[in-house]
């Protein structure tokens, strides 16, 4: 009978030992489940944005007017705590809240995550009502660098003259290329 009741379960030690090691496994897991989860951040944000572009593109052929997508805080703030699409009827680039038509707005980004304009004039970009890219500035062409902390991985976004706008990947480069 005693026999039987050691074949039951484990001890003690046994269970003690198990732990030891999983948690000596994910402690070497660690710093790779962070880089992951940086790279992660990265291309969601690029998602968002590209998501964007395009929200903002369908919207100017909607409503056949300019339509722009800047930061919350205006041409000077910054993307990463949030943006809004509108209707720009004045074309005077800058949201106007008795003139304009607030189309979305986006929530800021995770802590640590930026996206920074590598070419262009604007800290925007806009389409016009054919659904090509704005000439704000006097150049439609632009290029975003989307980047997060802990991690050396980018994503770039770029808005083509035609209204195109696509996300690269520039590995092994750690920016965004101006051509």
């Amino acid at each position: 009978m005693k026999a039987l009741l050691r074949l039951r379960g484990f001890t003690l030690i046994e269970l003690l030992i198990t732990m030891a090691l999983a948690a000596i496994m994910l402690a070497l897991a660690a710093p790779a489940l962070q880089g992951m989860l940086a790279n992660q951040r990265v291309s969601a944000a690029a998602s968002e944005l590209m998501t964007t572009a395009m929200q903002t593109r369908s919207a100017a052929l909607k409503y056949n007017q300019r339509v722009i997508a800047q930061p919350v805080e205006g041409a000077t703030g910054a993307w990463a705590d949030g943006w809004r699409i509108f209707v720009d009827a004045n074309e005077n680039s800058t949201f106007d809240s008795g003139t304009d038509t607030l189309v979305l707005t986006h929530e800021a980004l995770p802590s640590g995550v930026s996206i920074a304009k590598v070419t262009g004039v604007n800290n925007y970009f806009g389409y016009e009502g054919s659904g090509f890219a704005s000439r704000i500035g006097g150049v439609p062409n632009s290029r975003w660098k989307i980047s997060a902390a802990g991690t050396n991985r980018v994503r770039c976004m770029v808005v083509e003259s035609s209204g195109r706008a696509r996300i690269d990947d520039p590995r092994p480069l750690t920016t965004c290329p101006t051509s």
